[in-house]
């Protein structure tokens, strides 16, 4: 009585077992490329601290953004109403990136905040030392950033 027991036991053992190792693994997504680099990270990390104008400053800083004051004061009024209507800051994901040359990417970013989403591009190049943002753009219409999401049929 005992063996049959101890049987049945096993046997249920390493069905419950077997069936783990065997249940459907659930898909992941697909790697995006490449983490944002150094330059783009601190900008968002800093606008989790203290807000979209030192993110913006920083994203500037070296690059071609540097010289266009114009567009930066209409980033930042952009900012301020998209933390007004959307709430906080939360963090940003990589959509994409896509390598245009030896020296130069360009990643799409969702910026996710309490109560929706603005899509960023930042068109990166590096410099002997470092990443620097040649420009950037955003919106809250990610075919506006992602303009192929627009051709893509609806699934």
């Amino acid at each position: 009585m005992r063996l049959r027991l101890f049987s049945a036991g096993l046997i249920l053992g390493l069905s419950l077992v077997c069936a783990g190792l065997l249940a459907p693994v659930p898909a992941c997504a697909a790697n995006p490329g490449p983490p944002a680099p150094d330059v783009v990270d601190a900008g968002f990390s800093l606008y989790a601290k203290a807000g979209a104008g030192l993110a913006l400053d920083t994203w500037r800083k070296g690059g071609l953004a540097e010289a266009d004051s114009g567009k930066v004061a209409t980033q930042l009024s952009f900012f301020r109403q998209t933390d007004r209507t959307l709430g906080n800051y939360r963090a940003y994901e990589v959509v994409q990136s896509r390598r245009i040359g030896a020296s130069s990417r360009i990643f799409y970013i969702a910026i996710n905040y309490q109560r929706g989403a603005v899509y960023a591009r930042f068109l990166v190049y590096q410099t002997d030392k470092d990443w620097v943002v040649q420009s950037m753009d955003f919106s809250l219409k990610p075919e506006a950033i992602m303009p192929w999401l627009a051709l893509e049929n609806p699934e």
